[in-house]
């Protein structure tokens, strides 16, 4: 999570028409819909060769808006410590009850930041453990799955005389009886990951819905979160220090939604790429 935070300071109550504009062209306009096939190659075009465009395009984005919020932090450190004295004192006599506001702002920030800091800190390795959790839950689904099939594996494996840890009955000299059992083999494996693959990759499955909450987490309490402790006080300071904020704007959606497309590109890559057999025959 890589977030450009900059002179935060203060809490202040500045309300900023584009700082948390998520317009339609925005990062999560970039991230691809999320597949319901069983296989990859079902796919007209990969869904990780989408997902890898679409990464590279929100980090280009993220890296330009970082340029652009660095030019106007190094344009506020670059002013005269005087000077900057004799304006902050002029805002003040300006509009004393704003600047109450803003000094106060700094108190409350300071007291509420480290609780509100912990309760995202936790969300997020809720959230870390669920994925974990929810692949390995897959997986053993999958395997459960599999048992018929891995139980003729495992009986032709000894009627073979062959490893246990065999991958196939072997490159030569297998009896005709053996590679029509292996078939059939094969076959009962793709009907179970394919009978699995129905109950955990379509959009009201297990997967989906775990990407949804992770947004839901994002965009309801992540980004509000880093908008609210770091780019609303850096504004209110640019603002104090009669220094142009123009062109800023918070970067922690991008960030956000940088972690979202990892995150799918880690779940969805548990599918596998392509069945073992076709009608016609099965890759040995």
């Amino acid at each position: 999570m890589r977030l450009d935070v900059t002179l935060a300071a203060g809490a202040g109550v500045l309300v900023a028409a584009t700082l948390y504009a998520q317009p339609a062209t925005g990062p999560w306009a970039k991230v691809p819909a999320f597949p319901t096939a069983c296989y990859v190659s079902q796919e007209n075009e990969k869904f990780h060769t989408k997902l890898d465009a679409a990464l590279e395009a929100v980090q280009a984005d993220h890296s330009q808006q970082n340029d652009i919020n660095a030019k106007i932090r190094d344009s506020a450190k670059n002013v005269d410590p005087m000077e900057l004295a004799r304006r902050l004192q002029e805002n003040m006599m300006k509009d004393p009850q704003g600047a109450m506001k803003y000094m106060q702002g700094i108190q409350d920030l300071g007291q509420g930041y480290q609780a509100q800091q912990q309760v995202t800190f936790d969300k997020e390795a809720q959230l870390e453990a669920e994925e974990k959790a929810l692949i390995q839950r897959y997986r053993t689904a999958l395997e459960k799955s599999y048992a018929p099939g891995n139980a003729r594996w495992d009986a032709l494996k000894k009627k073979l005389g062959i490893a246990p840890d065999s991958r196939g009955p072997g490159e030569s000299g297998v009896p005709d009886w053996a590679w029509k059992e292996w078939e059939v083999i094969l076959r009962e494996w793709d009907r179970a990951y394919q009978a699995t693959c129905a109950q955990w990759w379509n959009v009201a499955g297990p997967m989906h819905a775990h990407m949804k909450r992770y947004k839901d987490y994002l965009v309801q309490e992540r980004i509000p979160h880093y908008q609210k402790h770091f780019d609303e006080p850096t504004l209110k300071n640019y603002q104090m220090m009669n220094v142009s904020s123009k062109g800023y704007k918070s970067v922690a959606e991008f960030a956000a939604v940088e972690d979202y497309i990892k995150r799918a590109g880690r779940i969805f890559s548990e599918r596998m790429d392509r069945p073992r057999c076709t009608a016609q025959r099965c890759e040995f």
